[in-house]
Parts: structure tokens; sequence; C-alpha cells
């Protein structure tokens, strides 16, 4: 029996029906973290482009995510995105790889993260384990969606660990916390903060600003962290702009600058 032949998996279909559609904060991804039965290092985190939780799979997706999350261009980001079992069959068919499935049921292939940029143009990356490349089912099903969107016009990247190098990660790791989704109860901003800081930091243009924040904490006569926390929740929001590329801790001011755009109202919660 061909695989053009088989019924796709029900659970599959119905979730057909509603998931995978949308953009920006109406989407919803076709794989949620708490379906899966070994969650591992699945993690819900709130996006600073898009304004809602996304789904995330494992760390390496998560890192993934953030590095898109943060880069100026990025409009729109949608995790598990299923592709047309109909065009993934043709696909199969046509390279000669067996379709992915499920006890004889045609399963959903989903890409890890459709990325959409100012211009117009999209980027669906595959997020792997550099381990996992040696693997021949692995990499049949990287060349299905690698051909699907290749057909439909849009560029496909393949994302392993060794795309982030050790300070990005690091900065990611830094502003993570505040894009989780507690951050959006347990912590607000107010632009003036935010240029508050800014104003404090030029005073002392070649002062690593993590050691000023302990300064000012002082100075000022507020909780410690609270000038750290000012500077970590508006770089994951994407209201100061900073080179993630470069260690926080040796960041100084000239390395940050006020993206005025992203201020929208007086007070930003994580949501």
């Amino acid at each position: 029996m061909s695989d053009t032949n088989k019924l796709v998996d029900p659970k599959h279909k119905k979730l057909l029906k509603t998931r995978g559609r949308g953009i920006g904060r109406d989407y919803e991804p076709f794989i949620k973290v708490h379906e899966m039965s070994s969650q591992g290092e699945s993690v819900r985190i709130r996006s600073a482009t898009v304004g809602r939780v996304h789904h995330l799979l494992s760390g390496i997706e998560l890192q993934a995510f953030l590095v898109f999350d943060q880069f100026e261009r990025t409009i729109d980001i949608r995790e598990q995105y299923p592709l047309p079992v109909e065009d993934t069959l043709d696909i199969c068919e046509r390279l000669g790889i067996r379709h992915p499935q499920v006890r004889g049921n045609l399963t959903v292939v989903t890409t890890d993260l459709l990325i959409n940029f100012d211009d117009g143009t999209q980027l669906a990356v595959a997020v792997k384990s550099s381990s996992e490349l040696g693997k021949q089912r692995v990499i049949e099903k990287l060349q299905i969606e690698k051909s699907y969107w290749e057909l439909n016009g849009a560029e496909w990247k393949l994302f392993t660990e060794r795309e982030v190098s050790d300070g990005l990660r690091e900065n990611l790791s830094w502003i993570q916390p505040y894009l989780a989704e507690e951050a959006a109860v347990d912590y607000q901003l107010t632009a003036v903060e935010v240029e508050d800081l800014l104003a404090r930091l030029r005073q002392h243009p070649r002062t690593q600003v993590t050691r000023l924040c302990a300064k000012f904490d002082d100075q000022y006569g507020v909780e410690p962290g609270f000038h750290l926390s000012t500077l970590r929740f508006a770089v994951a929001h994407r209201f100061i702009r900073a080179p993630l590329d470069k260690p926080f801790h040796s960041w100084t001011f000239k390395d940050l600058t006020l993206r005025e755009s992203a201020w929208a109202g007086e007070v930003h919660h994580a949501s």
C-alpha cells in the first residue's frame, strides 16, 4: 500500500482544523508544550516581537527563537508550523522518501520556526542538534521541509547549536527570564524609567553598565537589582538596542540605544 492511499492520523486531522492558522497574536501552533509526552527542555515564552506566548520544544529551538525575536527586521514568528499533507505526500513520492507516519497513518510535517521580515520575505527554520544530522531518517525529513519551502518561494535554513556563539548564548540566557509568562504579571516598565536609566548611564560613558546599575541602586535608594532588572527587561523587550554578540557584562553606555518606536504607551508589561 503506497503512502498516497493512507489516511491522516485522526488526531492530526482534527488539529489541522484550528491549528497552524492566523498570524501574529492570532496564530496557534500545531504542537503545544503540554501535549508532549516528555516535555524535557520545552518552554513557553512570550515574544517581544509578536506579544504572545510561543511553544518551543527544545533548548536549541529556544535559542533560535530568541535570536530571531531580537532581530530588528523580524515582524512575526510562527512556531510548529504545519505543512499541507497533500504537498508533503507529493514531495515524498518525488524524492522516493517514506512519508512520516504513526501506526500506519500519515502524520503532519511541521517546520520549527517560520519567520516573517519587514521587507515581505520569509525564512523557514529547521532546528536540530548537530548530533542528529548523522541519522538518515532525520535527513529525509529535512529534505521534505526544504523541498516544500523552495517550491513555495521561501528561504529555508538549518539551525544547530553551532549557530550561537558562547557570548550570544550567555546574553540570551540573561534576558530570557524577562520574557517568561510570569514577567507579564510580576514586572512592568515605564518609558520614564528606561529614559532615566539611560540618562544616569550617560554620565559614566566608559564604565561597565552592570557595575553602574548596582551603584545606582544605593545612590537612589531603590531595592537591590532594580536598575539591572530595568536594563534586562528593556533589552529583552527591544526597548533598548544592545549588541547581543558582545557579553553583557562588558557593555558601556555607548553600546546602548533607546528604541523610541518601541514605546506605544507609557506602561509596558511583558505581554
